[in-house]
């Protein structure tokens, strides 16, 4: 981390150090009582909640919509929607433009002012004017570096577009979370870690209601996928809220998701639906509390739904979510195969959804991401909400058939094979400049170059990446190489979607290929499998 930042005093222009200096535990506690009055947290939370929602629950009640109980009928939950649309309506026209931009995974890079310290310093200067800041002074008595640390500090303005009063209390608002949840001992002054949850709270975890799909968006971002259907209702709730804090504080550490914001997937299958509705009203409060401490731009949420009699449930979940969020909210009605296609044209890949209709969750994904996260917590590397887990552009090192026949290596091999007559006749030097070509084509398509170390996926160096094409060459010239294709790009340029002479597709020839490479192990596979039965 960077040392911490010196910061404005709120009488003065005077740069002072706020560290907590030859004091004992006692009297430092005491210091934190006299800054922030004493507040439980819970209190601090509803306070928060209450004041960010007021304007948004007199519409609600204005319009006859009760806040006491989710819509009971199709008819409130198309007043629901008329609401929003009349909230949509008032948004200017570039608002909208940059909302559908987000949907569609065209999202936007937002820059930094060019004075990023005089924002830094009127953060702290906001800090200073909310009374009920006990967990932020406790956290900052516990580990005053992470608190004060510039990039850390920076993430709460960028998720406010750079707006510090709303910073300010969303930094001080994260800080109560943690407290609420995880009590005042080490955590609340550091980055959440997989070891800091209960037993209970990793059965919550290990169930895959919240988790990552293990590719991004046409944009790079990450998608998160919630199916609250699969939820363990024999676990306490307080147990859920801490594991969708973990997820929440996850994207701290991401910097895809800080640059880019995420993409939400709420699919509403399931059998722990039935008991959503009135979960919520229960611990409204809570949830609303929770949410506004998060620090994570939500580029898109979209809800899938097979059920007409869910639509109700929707607009009520609609209807709590912020301002900003319900602006970029879609609603994907119809059969299964139905809402996947709606899916993908928002740019989201739909081929790895772990849910399906009537089947158990498929945790295999999830499970490796977890392993991957304890694994590296257990080393002491620096975690990331995208732990990597592979996906089909992914090229990965190693032997054996799971690797031979894994997506991405067989389009790496085919787009390698594209470049084999230039490759063959060039030198040393154009060798290496055609693999670096097809390295960047790759990892153009979000494809990355991953080798299994010490139980989780790491990625390669680029170097390692382009021995890893000229392997390809190596590997095919020994065994007599591959028939040559048709057309041999003259720029340079390849792509998934790139065609040959003859107007095939390269996912075709790929399709093809990869039928053609199965039905050529086949003899081999039975020779095998009878050895083992022998």
């Amino acid at each position: 981390m960077e040392p911490f930042l010196p910061v404005l005093d709120s009488d003065s222009s005077v740069v002072t150090d706020t560290a907590f200096t030859d004091m004992n535990t006692a009297d430092i506690l005491e210091m934190c009582d006299l800054l922030a009055p004493d507040t439980t947290s819970s209190e601090v939370m509803d306070f928060v909640a209450r004041e960010s929602n007021v304007q948004r629950d007199k519409t609600f009640q204005d319009a006859g919509l009760s806040l006491e109980r989710f819509p009971p009928s199709s008819d409130e939950a198309d007043l629901i929607d008329k609401l929003l649309a009349d909230e949509l309506e008032k948004l200017s026209f570039e608002e909208k433009e940059r909302n559908t931009f987000d949907l569609y995974g065209m999202a936007h890079e937002s820059k930094d002012p060019k004075d990023v310290d005089a924002s830094l310093a009127q953060l702290e200067l906001e800090i200073r004017k909310i009374p009920h800041r006990k967990a932020y002074e406790k956290a900052k008595y516990l580990n005053k570096e992470y608190v004060m640390d510039k990039d850390f500090r920076l993430m709460f303005l960028r998720c406010d577009d750079f707006d510090v009063k709303s910073s300010a209390q969303r930094i001080v608002q994260h800080f109560e979370v943690k407290l609420e949840l995880f009590g005042d001992g080490p955590a609340l002054g550091r980055n959440l870690l997989m070891s800091d949850l209960s037993e209970d709270d990793m059965k919550v975890l290990t169930s895959g209601a919240w988790q990552f799909l293990p590719v991004r968006d046409a944009a790079g971002r990450l998608v998160l996928v919630i199916c609250p259907g699969y939820r363990d209702n024999s676990v306490a709730m307080n147990s859920h809220l801490r594991v969708e804090a973990f997820f929440a504080m996850s994207f701290l550490q991401a910097e895809v998701a800080r640059r880019k914001g995420i993409v939400v997937v709420i699919c509403l299958i399931g059998e722990s639906l039935l008991n959503l509705p009135q979960t919520f009203l229960h611990n409204l409060q809570r949830i609303k509390g929770l949410r506004s401490g998060g620090v994570h731009k939500v580029a898109g949420v979209h809800f899938l739904l097979t059920q007409e009699y869910l639509r109700p449930l929707v607009g009520g979940i609609r209807w709590l979510l912020p301002e900003k969020v319900r602006a970029k909210v879609c609603v994907h009605f119809g059969d299964f195969e139905q809402v996947k296609f709606k899916l993908q044209t928002f740019g989201i890949p739909t081929d790895c959804l772990p849910f399906h209709p009537n089947q158990p969750m498929n945790l295999e994904n999830h499970l490796q991401w977890i392993r991957s996260w304890r694994k590296q917590e257990e080393k002491g590397k620096k975690n990331t909400a995208d732990t990597i887990v592979p996906h089909r552009f992914d090229v990965l090192f190693g032997r054996g058939r799971h690797t031979t026949n894994h997506t991405g290596n067989v389009r790496a091999a085919h787009i390698a094979d594209m470049f084999r007559d230039k490759y063959e006749a060039a030198g040393k030097y154009g060798k290496t400049a055609i693999a670096e070509r097809i390295v960047t084509i790759i990892q153009e398509s979000h494809g990355r170059f991953l080798k299994w170390e010490d139980d989780t996926w790491e990625e390669v160096d680029q170097q390692t990446a382009r021995n890893k094409i000229s392997h390809f060459y190596r590997n095919t010239r020994n065994k007599g190489g591959p028939s040559k294709s048709k057309a041999s790009p003259s720029d340079g340029s390849a792509s998934f979607g790139a065609t040959s002479s003859e107007g095939e597709s390269l996912a075709s020839v790929l399709s093809k290929r990869t039928h053609s490479d199965s039905l050529q192990q086949s003899p081999q596979r039975i020779q095998k499998r009878h050895q083992r039965d022998d």
